[in-house]
């Protein structure tokens, strides 16, 4: 016997739900996990769906090296504190999907992470990029943040800390990311913007 299922139904129609498009987006975090490198760098990932059940995942932000110096990424996740309205984000057990390499599948999980992070809303400007993967030498591409704002006002941090209510800055953002689509951070790569 055959059952309909309206959701298994509706997956039919999405040829692929991950966004890689460099763009503005607005949508929910679905994953603040705490992260931890294997040479001791602090970070935050994330996990991001649009409203349209568009997906980024392992948007990783890493912040703080082990000598305790701040990294480019910590400019990022004080953006999106500022952004949500919060003054810190405190340390606590969070439940996300996240990819399982023995199963090969996405898996619910548990782990260290981000509570007060965990289903805000936000609107997050991404690029695609183009490295170099240190591990293996190949060249891969990844979404990665280069912009937040707020979701319905469209301002930036700084506007918000400006006390500004209507926002410019976002326009000029995009118009820029337009014009260079494609970040290229290949080691041996050639400096070509698609």
């Amino acid at each position: 016997m055959l059952t309909f299922d309206s959701t298994t139904a509706r997956q039919a129609d999405q040829i692929s739900s991950a966004i890689t498009e460099t763009g503005k987006y607005v949508g929910t975090i679905t994953r603040a996990e705490k992260l931890l490198s294997p040479k001791g760098t602090q970070g935050l990932g994330l996990s991001f769906k649009t409203d349209n059940e568009e997906t980024a995942d392992y948007l990783d932000l890493y912040t703080i090296n082990a000598s305790g110096e701040s990294l480019p990424s910590m400019k990022v996740v004080q953006a999106i504190l500022g952004c949500l309205g919060l003054r810190q984000a405190t340390e606590g057990k969070i439940n996300c999907e996240k990819y399982n390499r023995d199963s090969k599948r996405r898996e619910s999980a548990t782990v260290d992470g981000y509570p007060e992070l965990m289903g805000r809303r936000i609107g997050l400007l991404l690029q695609r990029e183009l490295y170099t993967n240190n591990k293996t030498g190949a060249d891969v591409e990844r979404m990665i943040v280069v912009g937040v704002f707020q979701h319905d006002t469209e301002l930036t941090v700084s506007e918000i800390l400006a006390r500004k209510t209507t926002p410019e800055k976002l326009t000029k953002f995009v118009q820029h990311l337009v014009s260079r689509p494609v970040r290229d951070s290949r080691k041996h790569g050639v400096s070509a913007q698609s």
